[in-house]
C-alpha cells in the first residue's frame, strides 16, 4: 500500500508542480481572493512602469488578529525560485517585504473570521524588471507560511496572436479544441537564439493541470516564431462548468435546492449533478469566483459561510477519485475537496465551507493509474462546442541574463456563439 501511494505521488508531481496557482498553507485560512485594478477574473498581472495593482484578501477562521507580513520572490519563466536576483535588482527600492495592515472583523457572522487585504505593490515595491514572481504570506511571530500568490509582470515586447479551432489534427468538431498563435519579439530585443532564448506557456481556463510548456514551434525566423500544427496544443475541449448563487442565506438560489439552518452552520444543498451525454450551452465563468452578499452593506465583512453539499450521480466503480476543482479550491487535488461515494445515496457526495458568492465548479477525474489531460474531463466529457479561456504567455530568456523577462501575455475567450 506505501509503494503505491508512493507511486500515485510521483505521478502527480510532473503535473501539479510546474504549474503556479494560489494556495493556502494554513487551514484556518480561507477565501483567498485576488483582483486586478478592481475588476475580478483577470489574470494577475501588473504592466511593467503602470500604475497596475492588484487587491489580495483572505480570511482568518481563527478571528484572532495575526501579524501578517509578505515577501516578493522572483522566479524563471517555468516557477522555479530564481536565487541570482537581489531585491534592488528586481524592485525599484530594494524593499523585498511589507506587513498586511489592513485588518477587520467580521459582522453579525455565525462564523467569525478576520478579514485582511492589502493593495500591491506599494510604493516601496514597485518592480524594475518583468518576469514571474511570487508573494509569500507568513505569520511575523513564527515565520511560518500561510499562502502563496504568483504575479505577473509584463514589459510589452512582443507582438502575440492567437486564434482556436475545432478542426484539430486529431478530429473535426468533435472532442478538442487547437491553439494556433504567431509571436513577433520587437527588434530592440536582439534575439539572436530564439529556439532556446524564447519560452512559451499555454493554459486552459488558467488551470495547472491543463498548462503546456514550452511547445516546440513549427516556424522560426528572425521575424517571428508560429506555432501552427504542434500536438501539445490540441486539448480536450471539457465541457462547460457548473455554478450557484449562494448569495442570501433566506433561501436556495441558482444551482441550489435549499439552504438551511442546523447548528451550529447554515447548510446549502446543491442539485445532484448528472453529467450530460450531449453538450448543453450555459454561460459560466470558465471556474472563477466573486463573493457576494445581497442582504449586507459590505460583502467582504457581512458573508456568512454556509457548509455547501455537493452530489454527483456517476456509476460507483471508477478506478480513480473524483474532486471538486475550481478557481475556489486553488486547483487543489487535497482532501478538501474529494468526492466520497455513499452507498445509501447512490451519490458522490463532499461538504465544503465556502463564503457567501457567486461560484463556479467541474468535477475531475484522477485515475488510479495517474492524471494526464487526457482523464480531466472523464465525469463530464469533452465537447468541441465548450467555451473556454486560453491564456498565453511569452518569455524572453536572454543568454547570460540571470532573469527570464515576461515580453507578451495573449488572454482570450474562445467562443463558437
Amino acid at each position: 500500500m506505501v509503494n503505491r501511494i508512493l507511486l500515485l505521488l510521483m505521478l502527480f508531481i510532473p503535473l501539479c508542480l510546474p504549474a503556479q496557482r494560489n494556495e493556502l498553507l494554513c487551514s484556518s485560512l480561507k477565501t483567498l481572493t485576488v483582483s486586478r485594478n478592481g475588476k475580478w477574473n483577470l489574470i494577475p498581472y501588473i504592466e511593467l512602469g503602470t500604475r497596475d495593482h492588484l487587491e489580495i484578501s483572505f480570511d482568518d477562521l481563527t478571528h484572532e488578529y495575526r501579524r501578517y507580513r509578505y515577501r516578493i520572490e522572483p522566479m524563471t519563466w517555468d516557477w522555479k525560485p530564481n536565487t541570482r536576483l537581489l531585491a534592488s535588482e528586481f524592485l525599484a527600492n530594494g524593499l523585498d517585504e511589507e506587513s498586511i495592515d489592513t485588518y477587520e472583523e467580521s459582522i453579525n457572522t455565525n462564523v467569525l473570521y478576520t478579514h485582511y487585504s492589502f493593495t500591491f505593490p506599494k510604493e516601496n515595491t514597485r518592480f524594475k524588471l518583468s518576469g514571474n514572481y511570487r508573494i509569500v504570506i507568513f505569520d511575523d511571530d513564527n515565520d511560518k507560511e500561510v499562502a502563496i500568490v504568483p504575479v505577473y509582470v509584463v514589459e510589452k515586447k512582443a507582438m502575440l496572436s492567437a486564434m482556436v479551432s475545432t478542426d484539430t489534427d486529431i478530429d473535426f468538431n468533435l472532442k478538442h479544441q487547437q491553439v494556433t498563435f504567431k509571436l513577433q519579439p520587437d527588434p530592440t530585443l536582439n534575439v539572436h537564439y530564439p529556439e532556446t532564448e524564447i519560452h512559451t506557456v499555454v493554459m486552459q481556463n488558467l488551470s495547472p493541470f491543463t498548462m503546456v510548456s514550452n511547445p516546440k514551434p513549427d516556424y522560426v525566423a528572425s521575424t517571428g516564431m508560429q506555432w501552427q500544427h504542434n500536438k501539445d496544443l490540441i486539448f480536450p475541449a471539457g465541457n462547460e462548468f457548473h455554478k450557484f448563487e449562494m448569495t442570501t442565506i433566506k433561501h436556495g438560489g441558482l444551482g441550489m435546492e435549499s439552504v438551511l439552518w442546523h447548528d451550529p452552520y447554515y447548510h446549502a444543498t446543491l442539485t445532484t449533478c448528472n453529467p450530460h451525454e450531449n453538450y448543453v450551452y450555459t454561460e459560466d465563468a470558465n471556474g472563477a469566483f466573486l463573493v457576494k452578499s445581497i442582504d449586507s452593506s459590505d460583502e467582504e465583512l457581512e458573508s456568512e459561510y454556509l457548509l455547501v453539499h455537493f452530489f454527483l450521480k456517476v456509476k460507483s466503480d471508477l478506478q480513480g477519485r473524483i474532486y471538486i476543482d475550481g478557481e475556489f479550491t486553488n486547483h487543489s487535488l487535497s482532501s478538501d475537496y474529494l468526492m466520497n461515494y455513499n452507498p445509501s445515496s447512490q451519490l458522490y457526495e463532499a461538504t465544503v465551507l465556502m463564503k457567501q458568492g457567486y461560484y463556479n465548479y467541474q468535477y475531475v477525474f484522477v485515475p488510479d493509474k495517474g492524471i494526464d489531460r487526457d482523464s480531466l474531463n472523464a465525469i463530464q466529457g469533452d465537447f468541441y462546442q465548450t467555451e473556454n479561456r486560453y491564456s498565453i504567455f511569452a518569455y524572453y530568456s536572454q543568454r547570460g541574463a540571470r532573469a527570464d523577462r515576461l515580453i507578451a501575455i495573449q488572454d482570450f475567450n474562445f467562443s463558437l456563439r
